[in-house]
């Protein structure tokens, strides 16, 4: 269960940065929420955190038996270490530093990505 609910979380974050990175106008959910569109390097960094979002989500979905290994044996466990860190220190960001709209999607999504993460790594 942990694992579905960790690759819908992760699927979810890829489309939105994609998203984000192609001028949608999602912006108030990202990012500082100052803009609808975001500018250009934000939308270039939306770029680069969907990369991430889709390594998780093949690290999830992997670490999970969903499909087929793409990444080496020992690789899965050390990334969902990290991933549980870097989406621990999201939900932080985004409670602490994220207002109104932003924090309703950056906290609870923020906070599953990191806990699938950390279940699977423990596990």
């Amino acid at each position: 269960m942990v694992v579905y609910v960790g690759i819908a979380a992760f699927a979810w974050l890829t489309l939105f940065q994609l998203l984000l990175a192609a001028g949608a106008p999602l912006g108030h959910l990202a990012w500082g929420g100052a803009a609808r569109v975001l500018p250009m390097r934000l939308r270039l960094a939306s770029l680069g955190s969907a990369v991430l979002a889709g390594l998780a989500l093949i690290t999830v979905a992997q670490s999970g038996g969903v499909f087929a290994p793409v990444l080496p044996d020992s690789w899965p466990r050390p990334i969902l270490w990290v991933l549980a860190g870097i989406f621990g220190l999201s939900v932080l960001a985004n409670l602490f530093g994220a207002r109104g709209a932003e924090r309703l999607h950056g906290v609870p999504l923020a906070l599953i990505c990191a806990g699938s993460c950390l279940v699977l790594a423990l596990s």
